[in-house]
């Protein structure tokens, strides 16, 4: 009875380090750090790299609820971003629609495409699913350039440069900062919710071993395109936030397969198959390679690429598990049980 008492008790305590489906105070403290910086009065250019981080943050926890949770590699997830960009777009600036409603239009639409994609695609396997994915994208990409009456074309679309709540602009890069933070602890607690879920189950066990996920009852083509409306419809609303930021939407960069490759890197890096890992990876990939650029990028052209891709290489080599994998070697130490 009383080791009963004792597992209750442990299971409810809140863990060091990250664990599934459980909170932790590495997580705890990383928010309040990110709630910190927010409200931190540092250069205008440092606060670019932290409000991207916190938005490419939560893009690669997008594509992780499809890539890591439910084994769809995927190479076409700028399609998503670019539908939920362009739609929130079109609806203020055609229709006059607040971003607020347009945020969520395009996020359904994403969801839509994604399923779709899922359900035609989903039985392919390995390079035949990502090469689908990619193609994907680039008729997206071709449909912008080319349906200039709607998307603006190779010119892309604008979005007026006046500061309104309702329109969703702000003066202040601190309350972009603060909108972004608040998109990526959304999309955290979805992921955290999903992985602890009977669902997140079914999507772990398709991953591993679909056969077996059948035999036990669980459909995977309803799993996997129910996994990728999820991903496409949040991956949609960073598309909306990013516009909004930037003010301006250029179709061969929205939607692009380094963008796509990019969404992939970040939970690679950081860990696939984990709530943290994207997080992680962004937080150290994102500030890198921006930081290289602004620095190095006039300087030495192409120099920030090499440096950058050295520390990618060496954080592949000696953590394959991503920084996930090395904090989850951490919880073997006695000092963090």
């Amino acid at each position: 009875m009383s080791s009963i008492t004792t597992n209750q008790v442990s299971s409810r305590r809140i863990a060091v380090l990250p664990e599934r489906g459980r909170i932790s105070w590495f997580e705890l403290a990383l928010l309040a750090i990110c709630v910190a910086l927010v409200g931190s009065g540092i250069a205008p250019s440092l606060r670019d790299v932290i409000l991207l981080s916190f938005l490419f943050a939560g893009l690669a926890l997008a594509w992780n609820i499809a890539g890591g949770y439910a084994g769809l590699i995927s190479f076409g997830h700028s399609a998503f971003f670019g539908v939920g960009a362009y739609t929130s777009t079109i609806l203020l600036t055609r229709y006059g629609i607040s971003p607020w409603v347009g945020i969520w239009v395009g996020a359904l639409i994403a969801a839509v495409f994604g399923a779709v994609l899922a359900l035609i695609c989903a039985r392919l396997r390995g390079p035949f699913f990502i090469l689908s994915t990619l193609a994907f994208a680039e008729v997206v990409r071709i449909i912008a350039l080319n349906w200039a009456v709607l998307t603006g074309g190779p010119e892309g679309l604008s979005i007026p440069p006046m500061s309104s709540l309702t329109g969703m602009v702000f003066a202040s890069k601190q309350s972009y900062a603060a909108l972004m933070l608040g998109y990526l602890v959304f999309v955290y607690a979805i992921t955290k919710s999903l992985e602890a879920s009977r669902y997140g189950y079914y999507l772990f066990a398709i991953r591993d071993n679909e056969d077996a996920a059948s035999a036990a009852g669980v459909n995977p083509l309803l799993g996997r395109a129910l996994a990728m409306a999820l991903s496409a419809a949040l991956t949609g609303i960073g598309g909306s936030l990013f516009a909004q930021y930037f003010l301006y939407l250029d179709p061969t960069y929205v939607i692009s397969p380094e963008l796509s490759f990019q969404f992939a890197l970040l939970p690679a890096v950081g860990g696939l198959g984990t709530a943290i890992g994207p997080v992680l990876g962004s937080f150290l990939i994102t500030p890198l390679s921006e930081l290289l650029r602004s620095h190095l990028g006039n300087a030495a052209a192409g120099l920030h690429l090499v440096i950058y891709s050295f520390g990618l290489i060496i954080v592949m080599l000696y953590f394959p598990a991503g920084l996930a994998g090395a904090l989850n070697k951490l919880k073997r130490w006695r000092l963090f049980r």
